[in-house]
């Protein structure tokens, strides 16, 4: 019979999760720091910053500063690789977990490690706007595993209204609202692609109206409202508490992210709410992500009193409803 993980070790792989979720959000912001200051071919080659050197050397067509930024942000990589392995590693030691947990653990640093090379590539071709969306949207996947991860391995509830999960048409629901949110990124980036802060001055955009897309991705937001809206309303009173508690940090996000849009394009698009704009996706992004885990059984972790075969669903059963 397996040892029991202790409280410590399980308390410390929570952390851990915390940690890889942080820092892909952070890689994010960072990575638009690059994008709007001009700084995406800052290191032109990949791996090495000029060709032959891994760091920058002095010289180049980019201000020394624009260089200092774009080979910050690879370094982050290593920070993000770090929080990946950490999980990892602390998944094997407290497991052996449900299959869905361990699937998530391995996803994670080999995400990372995709991430780092679809970034490679996108400074090779010299920031298409395709490249660029994919690598922003495989950032959103990474952040998508964090989250899940952070919220699976949250140790037994206390109330005893966190442990019912959410009825099946709430979780439906937020099935809808994730694939909406979802809708709202990919329509966010075609905005990117063919609006200015391409990264560098020479990157052509996408040939595709700016205003048409901008509409669809504003009208995608304002649906993606509305059904926040009256997911809180139907679980004002009623439903997993720490579900209901997402639902308004969610709300709340995307009023806020909402006045952050408007706004940058009614002062023509400056650049520093352009990085927040590019913060307050992914956080709108982590928040949906949690409502959706929230609403469904949590798996019992090694150890927890209620790990047995007649008190746990099937974990796998129950993240693929809805």
């Amino acid at each position: 019979m397996a040892t029991s993980p202790a409280p410590a070790s399980l308390r410390l792989l929570r952390r851990f999760t915390l940690a890889a979720l942080v820092t892909n959000i952070g890689i994010v912001f960072t990575g638009g720091v690059v994008r709007v200051t001009g700084s995406g071919l800052g290191c032109p080659t990949w791996p090495a910053c000029d060709g032959r050197q891994l760091v920058p050397t002095p010289g180049g067509d980019h201000a020394g500063w624009q260089t200092a930024i774009e080979f910050g942000n690879r370094l982050l990589t290593f920070v993000v690789l770090a929080a990946a392995i950490a999980v990892f590693v602390q998944l094997r030691r407290t497991g052996p977990h449900p299959r869905p947990i361990r699937l998530l653990g391995w996803a994670l640093p080999l995400g990372v490690l995709a991430q780092a090379v679809m970034g490679g590539i996108t400074v090779l071709l010299r920031l298409t706007p395709w490249t660029v969306a994919a690598h922003f949207l495989l950032s959103m996947v990474l952040i998508a595993v964090a989250v899940a991860l952070h919220e699976y391995v949250r140790p037994p509830a206390r109330d005893p209204a966190d442990r019912v999960p959410a009825s099946s048409g709430i979780r439906w629901a937020t099935t809808v609202l994730l694939v909406v949110a979802a809708v709202v990124l990919v329509l966010g980036t075609i905005v990117t692609g063919a609006g200015p802060h391409a990264g560098d001055p020479e990157v052509p955009r996408l040939g595709v109206d700016i205003r048409f897309v901008a509409i669809a991705h504003a009208d995608a937001v304002w649906l993606l409202l509305g059904l926040t809206v009256a997911l809180v309303a139907v679980t004002w009173r009623s439903g997993p508490p720490r579900l209901r508690s997402m639902l308004r940090v969610l709300l709340g996000l995307e009023l806020l992210q909402g006045t952050i849009g408007y706004t940058q394009y009614a002062l023509g698009i400056p650049e520093g709410l352009v990085s927040l704009h590019i913060l307050g996706a992914a956080l709108v992004w982590a928040a949906a992500v949690s409502c959706w885990a929230r609403a469904r059984p949590l798996p019992d972790l090694p150890g927890d009193p209620a790990d047995t075969e007649a008190s746990r669903p099937p974990l796998a059963r129950d993240v693929s409803t809805a």
